[in-house]
């Protein structure tokens, strides 16, 4: 580019938008070459990484602060449980085996044997009728399985499993935080999931199909084993820091990326780095729950547990924590690019400028409105303190929702550049 604004072996003037573009760059370049530019770059690089690296933590923190602890949202997350299979099947096989276990059917058939014995039955025959113990303990599973999987399989089971939720709201917390509750217990390193109200709508249907020998049967709490391991100390001594920091957190780390922008030197180019390493750190924090599944499960595995329904239990806790951070992911990615836009690389002047003839186009020669072009700015910033207004008062937020207000704030702004008329067009005064 030459020094009287022409570009190289090109004779044609820079327009007056390219010319502004060009001494916002010279500027810049003068403003890095001047006394203490390295420093206030190296101080700015330092606070947007630990603004950038407390991302992650500031996210889970807010998750474990605000999103767990919402009744409604919750349970209407753990209500599906209820109807995946592997949930119904593993409280099926659970019920199953600890009224099966409570009856001893080996126990019920020697004394059905004795009494018949005693009543003149031959002891040959008898002892070959006890040897079918196995067989007639088989048919007995087989039966209360059936009745079961009738139990889990009805909306009985469903509404008894968002009661259940409902009233224990605090399910996740007790799990992370070891207080444990009337439904969910996590002690000595175990996680149990109570299935007493299960168990006697079991008892309860098995009663009414004729199968009555269960009404002899003591009181059980039976529990459905989800996890046991050291690692969930680890996991409660987390969550409790993070729980403790979950307003300290995403506030300090919006501060250090906020100064670390307003330190820099090019202050776009600075937010849309940071936007950018936000970004990372959320691609980041996605890995780490993909590999905390397959360590949490593992652990499951090993030690003999049901492992469908613990990746059911994990899936369901980090639910609201997958969605917060594809939404902080894609905010910063629509951050980054308007940074990029508005910013004096070649490729946004040259995307503006496509923009404006366009737009210019569209409006054609004396169309439009003055007072429109007069206060563009006043309207650009009014369309865009209105979407964060509208993105910080939304219930729950997700990506789309950010895809969708940043969608309606380009289209406000496209109306404002469409119908303001800059004050070089003539216009038709006629």
């Amino acid at each position: 580019m030459g020094a009287d604004g022409r570009g190289w072996g090109m004779g044609e003037p820079l327009d007056a938008g390219e010319r502004a573009e060009l001494a916002r760059l010279r500027a810049e370049l003068a403003a890095l070459r001047a006394p203490g530019g390295r420093v206030r770059a190296v101080v700015a690089a330092v606070l947007l990484t630990l603004g950038c690296l407390l991302a992650p933590f500031a996210v889970v923190a807010a998750w474990t602060g605000s999103q767990l602890s919402d009744t409604d949202r919750y349970v209407a997350t753990v209500a599906p449980l209820a109807e995946r299979p592997e949930i119904q099947n593993a409280v099926a096989n659970r019920v199953t085996a600890e009224i099966v276990d409570a009856l001893d059917v080996p126990a019920l058939v020697t004394g059905a044997m004795d009494a018949l014995e005693g009543r003149g039955l031959p002891k040959a025959l008898g002892d070959r009728l006890s040897g079918l113990s196995g067989a007639v303990e088989s048919a007995v599973t087989s039966y209360v399985r059936d009745r079961s999987m009738e139990v889990v399989e009805s909306d009985t089971f469903a509404s008894l499993w968002e009661e259940a939720h409902r009233a224990a709201h605090t399910q996740a917390t007790a799990v992370l935080s070891g207080r444990g509750s009337e439904v969910v217990k996590a002690r000595d390193g175990t996680i149990t999931l109570d299935l007493g109200p299960v168990f006697d709508k079991v008892k309860q249907r098995l009663d009414q199909s004729g199968f009555d020998v269960v009404d002899s049967l003591p009181e059980v709490r039976p529990t459905l084993e989800i996890y046991s391991g050291p690692a969930l100390a680890k996991a409660q001594r987390w969550y409790q820091v993070l729980n403790a920091l979950r307003w300290i957190l995403p506030a300090l780390s919006l501060i250090l990326i906020t100064a670390g922008v307003y330190t820099a030197r090019f202050h776009r180019r600075a937010l849309a780095v940071a936007a950018l390493g936000v970004v990372v750190a959320m691609l980041l924090l996605a890995l780490g729950l993909l590999a905390g599944r397959a360590y949490f499960l593992n652990t499951v595995a090993a030690r003999g547990l049901n492992t469908a329904a613990a990746g059911a239990l994990y899936d369901t806790l980090i639910l609201f924590l997958r969605s917060t951070l594809r939404t902080v992911a894609v905010l910063a990615l629509v951050v980054a690019l308007g940074a990029f836009l508005t910013g004096p690389s070649s490729a946004a002047v040259r995307t503006r400028a496509a923009f404006g003839r366009g737009f210019a186009r569209l409006r054609g020669t004396g169309h439009g409105s003055p007072w429109v072009w007069e206060h563009r700015r006043l309207l650009r910033t009014g369309a865009v303190l209105l979407a964060i207004l509208v993105f910080f008062f939304w219930n729950y937020p997700t990506g789309l929702v950010v895809l969708l207000i940043t969608l309606v704030v380009l289209l406000a702004l496209a109306l404002v550049e469409a119908f303001g008329r800059p004050p070089d067009d003539p216009g038709d005064d006629s």
